[in-house]
């Protein structure tokens, strides 16, 4: 083991990051990518050198006609012994180790004097929300940052979403011990309550501290409500929030500290830590210029001698006549790069901006005069100077964003991505848009699904383009907005051409699919037809076999239906970059098999769904087929397997909130337990599908009720008052209660319930 290469690998926070994801089970490179918002080619090659280094350990898996590597974690320690003659290594194996990691790093903080009430207070805040709000430059990130020195830190920068917040906490709680948050993101899940829900019982178990900086930068509402969730609900977790102004988020559980100047004493001990010797006049005349402004008694302090004739009524009006004149042309170029970008830039965005060798030691210069800072690994301009430094000096904006974006584009991830586009935005580059679509429908398929807020609100600012319109038409397909969806597509159709409009024609089946608008959805498939045999392109003749399939399943021709899945499946086993497809299709032709009274094929597909999924790291599309194998050997009347598959459909369902999914594979579950005469099993899944039904109003959770009266017949006992409460809450689904009162015939004399139990009549 070479000392440097490891301390090396171990100073990335993205190989940390792989190396906690990999604690809590096998990875396909695919899902770690996914999961990190990087590319898989970046994560493969991280892989390789952990793996080289002992760390972690890939293996090849068999799946179907080809190999797949999947990797774990090979060791729980890494000691490192620094002797008198050598540094020695050692990796071995600790029960209880973890791996140091934060999403989000809390900033340095280079000179820091009093605030020692403040301190005591955010010191003293656990279980609650705290926001310090104040002037730009007062200290409030300072502030934070020595309070909570190690928290989870988050820096909005106007870009940000609910959605990608959410990622972040999810990672950073993961490597605490706390799963569901991430679970539930990877499995798709996106409803704001469960999110909610669950980063609270994440912050709650882990006792974390959430730190969001620039709360006044925030465009996504979903954040602020998320906030005011929190608040007086908190009990272990502490969540502080630095705000320019004060939000208003609430009363109880809310801690507001509005932040002032530093006091006079503290003011001094500040002006002493910057310069070393400063006497009481010239102090007396920073602090009655500045009020005890932190960042202004340092910019102050690094400016040429002061006098009373040169200092302005306007303080930046002073900064421009003495410190931003006495900069070399290389430090004002550099600021006037960096005042262009809302957000910090890590050092190699920079390094590619300004495009001289000389770009660390004039970088450093600039960080040590105060006039930019460091927040972890990356460096901004403080927003109190930077619309002053767009007026010192024009520079090219549009040149700099286009290479930004760029560079972002080269990190090859979906976040990037979604920066990269809106920079190219605000450059102008509208002639870019089809390239960049091109780009989202090649290589970032997941952008539209998992953040669609954040897409939708780049795209908004050029819907005039038929290919953003196309985008925006697709986002709310994606989000259940059928009939607008359908309005938008069908507009552009035409107006978008090649790949672009075999993808609009294609989600235009779907819709009509989904409304039941047959007749209309069969004239796209012909459309979508006839442009996969014109392009040849294996992403459109996959297109049109999954909108084929849906179509000839929901007109209920099953044979036609499965010939079609087949040929789905033969396109998504040669496009072997994309295993949710296969995963999916296998799943449908199990669904198809079961619709056609075929379990015992059904469940062979089931099966492989389940190996591929397992192989990638797919864990929704794994319960999913969990589930339907549970449904699958209840029908075969394989009891004993119906549970265990159920069990860990449940289990993985509650975690993660999927609470009508937790519903459907209790039925089964309970309806299996009955089978078997455990009476005492079948009411605790009884009891736990009525407890859901209240929470959600789930219609199938009602059926506890039945469940748990038969239960109650099973020991011996009077089960006719939860019989009459199962059918009056189910009196306006007769044909569920119809559907329960069959599948549970199958299994129990129902004629014991006769008595108490008549079919329910509608309204």
């Amino acid at each position: 083991m070479e000392p440097i290469s490891l301390l090396k690998v171990l100073s990335s926070e993205t190989n940390l990051q792989i190396l906690s994801l990999l604690r809590s089970g096998s990875f396909h490179p695919r899902e770690l990518a996914r999961l990190l918002h990087r590319s898989e080619s970046d994560v493969s090659r991280r892989l390789k050198k952990l793996e080289k280094l002992g760390l972690v350990e890939g293996r090849w898996v068999r799946l179907g006609d080809r190999n797949v590597r999947v990797y774990s974690l090979k060791v729980d320690e890494v000691k490192i012994d620094f002797l008198p003659e050598k540094v020695q290594v050692d990796i071995g194996e600790k029960e209880d180790y973890t791996v140091p990691i934060t999403a989000g790093e809390v900033p340095e903080v280079k000179f820091f004097v009093g605030r020692g009430e403040e301190i005591e207070i955010l010191r003293s805040s656990k279980g609650k929300l705290v926001v310090v709000y104040g002037i730009a430059g007062i200290g409030k990130t300072s502030l934070l940052a020595k309070a909570f020195p190690e928290a989870f830190w988050y820096t909005l920068d106007g870009s940000e979403s609910m959605e990608y917040l959410a990622w972040q906490l999810g990672l950073y709680l993961n490597s605490l011990g706390y799963t569901a948050l991430l679970e539930y993101l990877r499995s798709g899940g996106k409803g704001e309550r469960e999110i909610f829900e669950l980063i609270l019982d994440g912050l709650e178990e882990t006792e974390s501290v959430v730190i969001i900086d620039d709360l006044h930068k925030c465009q996504d509402d979903a954040v602020k409500r998320l906030l005011t969730y929190l608040a007086g609900k908190l009990r272990n977790g502490t969540v502080a929030v630095a705000s320019r102004i004060k939000p208003m988020l609430g009363i109880e559980g809310v801690v507001y500290i509005n932040l002032g100047g530093l006091k006079p004493r503290e003011a001094y001990e500040l002006a002493k830590n910057v310069r070393g010797e400063v006497s009481v006049e010239e102090f007396a005349r920073i602090y009655r210029i500045t009020r005890g402004h932190p960042l202004a008694i340092i910019l102050l302090l690094e400016s040429p001698e002061l006098s009373e004739e040169v200092v302005r009524e306007n303080f930046f009006e002073f900064l421009f006549m003495e410190i931003y004149q006495s900069l070399s042309a290389d430090e004002r170029r550099m600021l006037s790069i960096l005042s262009l970008f809302e957000g910090p830039l890590e050092y190699d965005a920079i390094k590619t901006l300004y495009g001289k060798k000389n770009a660390f030691p004039v970088l450093h210069s600039l960080l040590r005069k105060g006039l930019v800072e460091r927040r972890g690994r990356n460096y901004f301009v403080h927003d109190m100077l930077r619309g002053f430094l767009k007026e010192a000096e024009s520079v090219n904006s549009k040149e700099y964003y286009l290479t930004y974006a760029d560079y972002l584009l080269e990190k090859n991830n979906p976040h990037d991505f979604l920066k990269a586009f809106e920079y190219t935005l605000k450059a102008g580059a509208y002639y870019k848009i089809k390239d960049l679509v091109l780009l989202r429908l090649k290589k970032f398929k997941h952008v539209v699904g998992d953040f669609p807020k954040t897409y939708r609100r780049i795209l908004i600012q050029v819907s005039d383009n038929p290919y953003a319109k196309a985008e925006l038409g697709i986002i709310y397909f994606t989000t259940g907005f059928f009939q607008k969806a359908r309005d938008i597509l069908m507009e552009v159709e035409y107006e978008v051409e090649g790949i672009f409009r075999a993808e609009v024609v294609g989600i235009l089946a779907d819709v009509l699919i989904s409304m039941e608008e047959f007749e209309k959805a069969e004239e796209y498939l012909e459309k979508l037809q006839r442009l996969a045999e014109e392009l040849d392109d294996p992403d459109v003749w996959l297109w049109y076999y999954m909108e084929k399939t849906k179509y000839e399943y929901y007109q209920e021709r099953p044979e036609k239906a499965l010939e079609s899945a087949f040929k789905e499946l033969e396109i998504s086993r040669r496009q072997a970059n994309l295993p949710e497809n296969e995963a999916l299709v296998l799943l449908h032709i199990g669904d198809i098999y079961l619709e056609m009274e075929m379990p015992e094929k059904a469940v062979r597909y089931y099966k492989e769904s389940l190996e591929v999924s397992r192989v990638y790291g797919m864990l929704s599309l794994e319960h999913l087929a969990y589930m339907e194998l549970s449904k699958c050997h209840y029908i075969l009347g394989n009891y004993e397997k119906a549970i265990s598959y159920g069990t860990r459909a449940v289990e993985y369902f509650t975690r993660i909130r999927n609470y009508r999914r937790t519903v459907d594979t209790l039925a089964y579950r309970c309806v299996s337990w009955i089978a078997l005469d455990d009476a005492e099993r079948a009411e605790k899944d009884a009891r736990e599908m009525i407890k859901i039904a209240h929470g959600t109003g789930y219609p199938l959770g009602w059926a506890g009720y039945i469940f748990l009266g038969t239960s109650k017949i099973l020991r011996g006992q009077d089960g006719s008052e939860y019989l009459k409460k199962g059918r009056e809450h189910l009196k306006e689904y007769p044909w569920l209660y119809d559907a329960v009162m069959e599948e549970l015939g199958k299994v129990f004399d129902t004629s014991l319930l006769e008595e108490t139990t008549t079919a329910p009549q509608a309204n």
